[in-house]
């Protein structure tokens, strides 16, 4: 779908999304009785009707667009900014991942900066020795990802799982495979209170992985992009960022390699984040591709 309506709408899903979420993180981490396990679904039902009703016209509009592939929306795009770097020499070793081309970076940034501006805040136990005494005490842990990955999540949702941005899938490392829900384009999860945990065993989840077409499975041979996503004070691991490329990387063929490692992209919140709109000339550009469709 045109990038602006998806801006236009990605505010009120935050605000509502980041309900939805606290309310059900709360609920999976701390539910103790039944009684309160039934009102936190309620509490989830209500605030995905709610969603849904204030993004329907975004609903619509990528529903229209499901057969366009996501590597035309990539041709706008303006790639991260490896002249910025956090530490070191981070914008030469990533350099490569930072300016890979994703599309829908503009939704993909809106819901970022929230997560980053707003993220979700939970209480967690401490104990430090003092003399003699263990007092226990808690802190504030804010879910920078966890909410961003909520509010993907709550797209994918509203467009009936056919979203191009599937927060956090699970692959099986061994066989590359994606655990597919129902239908196939839904990541599969073990809870049905939070989505992202826990985990299959032996599993491998990019924080945002991008399929070329849509209404199809997520698996890798269907994947355009799988972004790592950083946050602040979140630095970019290298065995991570090798086990990402290993999982994207094809069995057979002479490039496996190169196809796996163009499969990767790393975004940095908020340094590779973007508001621009496509002008103009890309947009004119993007409706040509569209004819050229397979």
């Amino acid at each position: 779908m045109p990038v602006p309506l998806i801006i236009i709408a990605l505010g009120e899903i935050a605000l509502q999304a980041g309900v939805w979420a606290w309310r059900g993180y709360r609920a999976y981490d701390t539910a103790q009785t039944a009684l309160e396990a039934v009102e936190m679904a309620k509490s989830i039902a209500q605030s995905k009707e709610l969603i849904k009703h204030k993004i329907r016209g975004v609903i619509e509009s990528m529903s229209q667009e499901i057969e366009v592939k996501c590597s035309t929306f990539a041709l706008v795009d303006p790639g991260g900014k490896s002249t910025v770097s956090r530490r070191g020499n981070e914008n030469f070793e990533w350099k490569e991942y930072i300016e890979r081309k994703i599309p829908f970076r503009p939704a993909i940034s809106i819901v970022c900066k929230l997560a980053l501006e707003a993220p979700i805040k939970v209480p967690r136990r401490i104990r430090k020795k003092i003399g003699g005494e263990i007092p226990e005490g808690t802190i504030e842990v804010t879910l920078k990802q966890t909410t961003a990955s909520l509010m993907f999540e709550t797209i994918d949702l509203m467009l009936d799982w056919k979203s191009p941005l599937k927060a956090e899938p699970n692959y099986n490392r061994a066989t590359q495979k994606g655990y597919l829900g129902t239908p196939p384009t839904r990541p599969h999860r073990i809870s049905s209170v939070f989505p992202f945990w826990p985990r299959p065993r032996g599993s491998l989840a990019p924080d945002l992985v991008i399929p070329e077409y849509r209404q199809k499975p997520w698996e890798i041979d269907n994947v355009f992009a799988a972004v790592e996503i950083k946050f602040p004070n979140d630095w970019v691991q290298t065995k991570q960022m090798e086990d990402y490329v290993e999982l994207m990387t094809p069995k057979l063929g002479l490039d496996a390699r190169k196809i796996g490692k163009a499969r990767i992209a790393l975004l940095r919140v908020p340094e590779d984040c973007t508001d621009v709109v496509p002008g103009e000339k890309q947009e004119k550009k993007v409706k040509k591709n569209r004819a050229n469709r397979l």
